[in-house]
């Protein structure tokens, strides 16, 4: 085995997990705004010192945020095309100074808002395919912020 590919985070998600992450978003899209105001919401109350870090409104905020989530559940089956995609943001957020434990408070924060929208339809085994799927996406992001960190600093 390879391990320098296998060390490489993807998605990895199951078909069944990829259905089960198609169908919750469906589900998601109609109650979008509430998703959108209860995950800030949460995110700040675990979280404070992170509402500094937002400098747009929320309601373009929130826009951002409904279509990064658009763009991951319509590239399920070709994550790998998202990848370069994914570490560039890391990059963008290591600019706003997000740190890679700030990656577990959104999907802690993620995981309750959509818990809160979609009740019994967020079951465990839903819950855990978002899981993976959020917890590929913060690895690659948070690699691509490590890569600005390791790039030598030019001397003027």
């Amino acid at each position: 085995m390879n391990s320098a590919v296998n060390s490489r985070p993807g998605s990895n998600l199951t078909a069944r997990q990829n259905r089960l992450v198609r169908e919750s978003f469906e589900s998601l899209r109609e109650y979008s705004d509430s998703v959108v105001l209860l995950f800030y919401g949460r995110l700040f109350e675990l979280a404070p010192q992170t509402r500094g870090m937002f400098k747009i409104g929320m309601p373009e905020q929130a826009r951002k945020l409904m279509a990064t989530l658009t763009t991951l559940v319509d590239s399920l089956d070709r994550f790998e095309e998202l990848r370069q995609d994914l570490a560039d943001l890391g990059r963008r957020h290591a600019d706003y100074k997000v740190e890679p434990a700030h990656y577990q408070l959104l999907v802690t924060a993620l995981m309750w808002a959509f818990g809160q929208a979609l009740d019994l339809e967020f079951d465990r085994e839903t819950r855990e395919a978002w899981e993976h799927l959020l917890g590929a996406v913060s690895a690659i992001m948070i690699e691509g912020a490590a890569a600005v960190e390791a790039q030598p600093v030019e001397k003027a």
